[in-house]
């Protein structure tokens, strides 16, 4: 199995460098960061220096745009183009959409026709350089309940355009993980593994209550998700894409990032022992 990490945990977009470095030196096989990240990094060389630098290599991209306006839409492609090319120079695999903000009542049947037209035509793009794409279920956005994660597949071209779950987020959005993780196994084209506390707890003023300094997730391992479970279900339906550990950065996180993601990996290694070749201390 192929287990990486992403360096939201030190920050969005926070220090790159750290967050790849210390990614590496915990024994983890990939990294992910944002699109953005890898075009706007400007240290002589450009973002490849750092994947060698790092000896892992940058295996995904996320990218989110509003996809929805028209008169938007010509620039959001023009950015997917430009990111997806980023990571495919620097020897990338996977370009991870998230879909825009959630609007109230969710998005009405034209909108979400929309959103799939242009998530395929990025898909497309990606497809035509060697780069697979997949949708990102996300909390607070257009695609977080288990009716829009249907809704939205129904519309999209698996041949362009795949899912890629967040574990975390789609069981906080209200589904059961091993239940999408089984209906769209076909689907996956990229997982970030993350657990949660399973706890939705809202203040007098309707915002959330982080009870865990993570924004109410956990290190794997530590929540209340399936992991074994989910890592099943991939490994044997064959499953040969990332999986890319992640955990939402917290204004009062109880411990420091490289801290969480060592406690993932420690789990991780616990339960997959040598089903992963984790990265040695020296490369």
């Amino acid at each position: 199995m192929k287990i990486g990490h992403t360096g939201i945990t030190w920050g969005i977009p926070g220090d790159v460098e750290q967050a790849y470095r210390e990614t590496a030196e915990l024994g983890y096989l990939g990294f992910e960061t944002f699109g953005q990240t890898i075009l706007n990094y400007d240290k002589p060389g450009g973002y490849k220096v750092l994947v060698e630098a790092c000896g892992i290599p940058t295996v995904a991209a996320y990218c989110y745009r509003e996809w929805i306006d028209p008169a938007g839409l010509a620039r959001d492609l023009e950015a997917v183009r430009r990111e997806a090319d980023a990571l495919k120079e620097v020897g990338g695999y996977v370009m991870v959409f998230q879909a825009g903000r959630r609007l109230p009542g969710g998005y009405d049947r034209d909108q979400l026709k929309r959103l799939a037209d242009a998530l395929n035509q990025a898909g497309e793009y990606c497809k035509s350089i060697g780069l697979k794409s997949g949708l990102h279920p996300h909390t607070g956005t257009a695609i977080e309940t288990r009716d829009e994660i249907e809704a939205i597949l129904g519309l999209l071209d698996p041949d362009l355009v795949g899912l890629a779950p967040d574990t975390g987020q789609i069981a906080k959005g209200g589904s059961d993980i091993l239940e999408v993780m089984r209906a769209y196994i076909d689907r996956i084209t990229h997982v970030h593994l993350k657990d949660w506390c399973g706890q939705r707890d809202v203040d007098e003023e309707g915002r959330p209550v982080d009870a865990t300094g993570f924004v109410n997730y956990q290190p794997v391992g530590y929540g209340v998700l399936p992991i074994p479970e989910i890592l099943k279900i991939l490994e044997e339906n064959g499953y040969d894409g990332w999986i890319n550990v992640e955990l939402d950065p917290g204004p009062s996180a109880p411990v420091a990032p490289k801290e969480a993601a060592a406690m993932s990996r420690r789990y991780l290694g616990e339960i997959l022992k040598d089903r992963v070749l984790w990265r040695s201390a020296a490369g």
